[in-house]
């Protein structure tokens, strides 16, 4: 007869049988960091319902480091203290208490979660994620007014990320009380920030007030006329939607990374100006900003890809503006990679003046992508790119659409006299261009085709992507009359798509 003893260990055995699919737990077995990276996976509603499974599920819940309540919908039914785990929401009151039983069990990593709360109980939630020792805090808070920035943060020195969204917007407080603290962080996102009276922060973003700062985000800056940033270690940086901007001033020798947009556009009737100094700048994205009146780019020698688009009509233009477009074209002549936005080339291509004192030549310009609405204005572009090995070209289709209905040419090659155009700079723009995308292609473009086809002595690669307008017959005729053009490299490959 077979023993109790004997039974378990058969049992046990059968139960760790590999082809026995009814055996131990063995995920409930895994160390807790494998079991937290697993649930990491899943929406916080998900992981707070395995607390339920057992004692062990239980304390992994109170350990898990990273709280993100942003997968959690806020309705204003449940905006109340009577929550249940099963159907937690969104709500402040709820946060603060999720973050109240971790007292006594861990700290957390991160947390994130968007609330409808007022200013004590976002005080009182960031007093807890205080405790925790929160490395990384992400809110977005929607209240009925203006509130001032939680204080209680600021001298958290665990905190290496903050960013902060807010509705309808919070007060920063004085530079000073800022000084004070975030002496760890390494990543701050500011969103919907009004300044009130404190219109310029010009010692605020410095060494002394982010020693460690490496990234930093400002976007709808109200009342913001003023910036400076001087921080030491800043790599990146991006201010997007700061419309009352009159002068900014970037002086940080390790920033690698700037994307300034829609900013300078509430400054009408003011001198605006912009400074930067940043030796190892890397990437410059500058687009959808008025021209100012001023600016002053320095010792951009390692800048490799820019974007430039301004946010300008025809009329606005005076003799000042187009000097400080010359002068902001002139600190880019480093740039191994450059796009220019619609609006930007046809203002360059319209005024002659510009194509006469501007800017240094690109030497270094390895690819240039051009957005406009008519190809036959690019010459004057071209002509200081004179040593472009990549030419992308996108059209906009609105304008041809428009010009078939007008019927403004009945032979749309003779559109542009590339020939007359490009006569003093032939020899050096097609010396090195191997490889040209034209999107939006039509027949209005086989001027341009033509041209490059008959003296690109080394071009690879011609690749027509065609207006979708064109019909089949249409497509056709046009890749047949392509076809038929000299080529003065044998090399080419046409492409049509």
């Amino acid at each position: 007869m077979e023993t109790r003893s004997a039974k378990r260990r058969r049992l046990q055995i059968h139960n760790h049988s590999p082809v026995n699919n009814t055996g131990d737990d063995r995920i409930t077995d895994l160390p807790d960091a494998i079991i937290h990276h697993i649930l990491l996976l899943l929406p916080i509603k998900s992981i707070i319902q395995t607390s339920v499974l057992s004692k062990r599920w239980r304390t992994l819940w109170y350990t898990f480091p990273d709280l993100d309540f942003t997968s959690i919908v806020a309705t204003t039914s449940n905006l109340t203290n009577n929550v249940d785990f099963n159907n937690i929401l969104a709500n402040g009151n709820v946060i603060t208490r999720v973050l109240s039983l971790r007292d006594k069990f861990s700290d957390v990593r991160t947390l994130r979660f968007k609330a409808c709360m007022s200013f004590s109980g976002l005080q009182a939630l960031i007093r807890h994620a205080v405790r925790l020792s929160v490395q990384e805090l992400d809110i977005m808070v929607e209240n009925s007014d203006v509130f001032s920035f939680p204080r209680s943060i600021i001298r958290h020195d665990c905190l290496r990320v903050l960013k902060m969204k807010a509705f309808p917007s919070f007060r920063l407080p004085q530079s000073r009380i800022m000084r004070s603290g975030f002496q760890s962080l390494e990543t701050l996102s500011l969103s919907f920030v009004y300044l009130g009276n404190q219109s310029s922060l010009l010692d605020m973003f410095t060494d002394c007030s982010f020693p460690q700062l490496k990234r930093l985000h400002l976007e709808s800056c109200y009342n913001l006329k003023h910036l400076r940033v001087g921080c030491r270690l800043l790599e990146e940086l991006a201010l997007n939607k700061c419309c009352s901007l009159q002068g900014l001033e970037i002086l940080c020798h390790r920033l690698m990374a700037l994307k300034v947009s829609r900013c300078f556009g509430g400054s009408y009737g003011y001198d605006t100006w912009f400074q930067i100094d940043a030796p190892r700048l890397h990437t410059l994205v500058w687009v959808n900003n008025l021209i100012t009146s001023k600016n002053c780019l320095q010792n951009l020698v390692c800048l490799h890809e820019a974007t430039v688009g301004f946010f300008v009509s025809q009329q606005d233009l005076d003799a000042d503006k187009l000097v400080s477009v010359s002068s902001l074209l002139s600190g880019l002549s480093h740039a191994a990679s450059l796009t220019l936005e619609r609006p930007f080339v046809e203002m360059i291509s319209k005024n002659n003046p510009l194509g006469a004192m501007f800017f240094n030549p690109f030497t270094r310009l390895n690819s240039l992508e051009l957005q406009t609405s008519e190809v036959s204005r690019l010459a004057s572009v071209l002509k200081v790119c004179p040593i472009i090995n990549t030419l992308i070209i996108k059209i906009n289709n609105s304008y041809k659409k428009e010009r078939r209905r007008n019927r403004l040419s009945e032979d749309p090659s003779s559109s542009c006299d590339w020939e007359s155009q490009m006569k003093d700079v032939k020899p050096l723009i097609l010396q090195r261009l191997e490889v040209v995308k034209i999107q939006g292609f039509s027949e209005y473009e086989i001027s341009l085709v033509k041209f490059l086809l008959q003296h690109g002595k080394v071009l690879q690669d011609l690749i027509l992507y065609l207006d979708q307008d064109n019909n089949s017959r249409c497509y056709e005729k046009l890749k047949s009359r392509i076809m038929g053009f000299d080529r003065c490299s044998l090399d080419v490959k046409l492409v049509f798509h």
